[in-house]
């Protein structure tokens, strides 16, 4: 687990793999959020196994989302293949795409890695990132990274 307090504090606005546009404010809004990132061809099917793996144990106050670093994707890819691949895997989280790979180094994801899974507070401030392939302890890694749920005012 590597720890930062990166702030994702670029402004951005990115389409997902349903090409809904998604502003950084509506990323961060009023809550901590999980993001599931990742740069290589091999990370949709990563990012399949962290979904399915953090879907079941995320409290329900947490939004996930998934980050598609897409800067290297070969030219001859249709980028409508992409974002197909996506929405068939991911029908109900949103997956960012950084086809210009702007907002994947901004937030602090290493650059390469086929995944990584950030947690951010709702400001953008990141509390820690976890890398590699979805193990047991690595969800309770970023389980553990989420802040502790408040009482109310």
């Amino acid at each position: 687990m590597l720890a930062s307090s990166a702030l994702g504090s670029t402004n951005f606005v990115l389409n997902d793999q349903f090409d809904r546009a998604v502003r950084r404010d509506v990323v961060f809004a009023d809550a901590p959020v999980v993001i599931v990132a990742g740069s290589q061809r091999k990370t949709p099917e990563a990012m399949e196994d962290w979904e399915r793996a953090l879907r079941a144990r995320l409290p329900e106050d947490i939004r996930m989302f998934g980050l598609s670093n897409l800067k290297k994707i070969p030219f001859f890819v249709p980028k409508s293949s992409v974002k197909k691949t996506l929405a068939s895997k991911f029908p109900n989280t949103p997956v960012l795409l950084d086809w210009k790979g702007k907002v994947y180094p901004a937030l602090g994801f290493p650059e390469g890695a086929t995944i990584a899974v950030g947690v951010f507070d709702a400001e953008g401030r990141r509390l820690g990132l976890v890398r590699g392939e979805t193990t047991r302890s690595r969800v309770d890694e970023v389980l553990a990274l989420l802040p502790a749920p408040s009482d109310g005012p």
